[in-house]
């Protein structure tokens, strides 16, 4: 079943902040959806997780992420490791979630256009100074995937404080579940709460807005496939392709004009990049 209504929601001026986009008005999307959810839910079986594996501050289910990453003592942006990592090539490997890949990267370009465009410079940056680099998709401008292998995955009320603030991560859902009972994102800074039937994506800022889910009813399965790109990175670039500490000690100067004039406006340039309601639909 498609459902294709958009819906943003806005903030006070006027800026979209979030959308439920749907999902394509194309058949063979909700088969691909299917497709990608089973091998999910094959792959969960089939895992063997560690205890440790199955419980985080997001939630109670195994989630693994691949692609490129940089944080937790990483000295530049690198491919994340871990046992887990030939199982998430295996699965992104299918065109099934290469095609929910470029469709969250279209749905992003489509409602957050700035945000794509500085999203897509950013990458081939990235490309250009560490081309040894793997991107998990070619038709996507996100830098990282998240599965969230469930089978009845729920979430509790959390942000992704690693995420980039200024580039709306892209949540599509999976399983076989009423939508209607179970399942939807509660944004608990709009006071809102959307259903959210499997096959369809929303966009949010993950690493400001709270978010978490409904549980689905007993037996019922519910995945999810999310992609974003660490925040980490965009600074590594604005240092030149270092880390602040290199920064600083390599060009003192610099390191201080930017943390002086630049930084504390930064959090204004990322809000810039938000389209509002009325840009969208006279550029239409």
């Amino acid at each position: 079943m498609h459902f294709r209504q958009n819906v943003p929601l806005v903030d006070g001026e006027r800026r979209i902040m979030v959308c439920f986009v749907g999902s394509p008005d194309d058949p063979g999307y909700d088969d691909a959806v299917e497709h990608a959810t089973e091998a999910i839910l094959a792959a969960n079986r089939e895992a063997g997780w560690k205890k440790k594996e199955k419980r985080h501050k997001r939630g109670d289910f195994p989630a693994v992420a691949c692609g490129i990453s940089f944080g937790k003592g990483q000295p530049e942006p690198m491919q994340l490791g871990g046992e887990r990592q030939e199982m998430m090539k295996n699965l992104l490997a299918m065109d099934s979630f290469r095609r929910i890949a470029g469709f969250q990267s279209a749905a992003l370009r489509t409602w957050f256009p700035r945000c794509y465009e500085e999203a897509r410079r950013r990458k081939a940056q990235l490309l250009e100074l560490r081309p040894n680099l793997r991107l998990n998709f070619d038709n996507s401008v996100y830098l990282c995937t998240t599965i969230n292998f469930g089978p009845s995955t729920w979430t509790h009320i959390h942000t992704d404080s690693k995420n980039d603030p200024s580039l709306p991560c892209a949540i599509t859902s999976g399983g076989k579940y009423n939508w209607k009972l179970g399942g939807h994102l509660i944004l608990w800074d709009f006071n809102v709460i959307f259903e959210f039937p499997p096959g369809t994506t929303i966009l949010l800022s993950s690493a400001i807005l709270r978010h978490s889910n409904i549980p689905v009813a007993k037996g019922e399965t519910r995945i999810s496939v999310t992609q974003y790109t660490a925040g980490s990175i965009h600074r590594w670039l604005q240092y030149g392709g270092r880390t602040e500490e290199e920064f600083e000690k390599a060009d003192p100067e610099a390191y201080l004009k930017e943390m002086s004039e630049h930084r504390a406006g930064r959090w204004m340039e990322s809000l810039a990049r938000y389209s509002t309601f009325e840009e969208l639909r006279s550029s239409a």
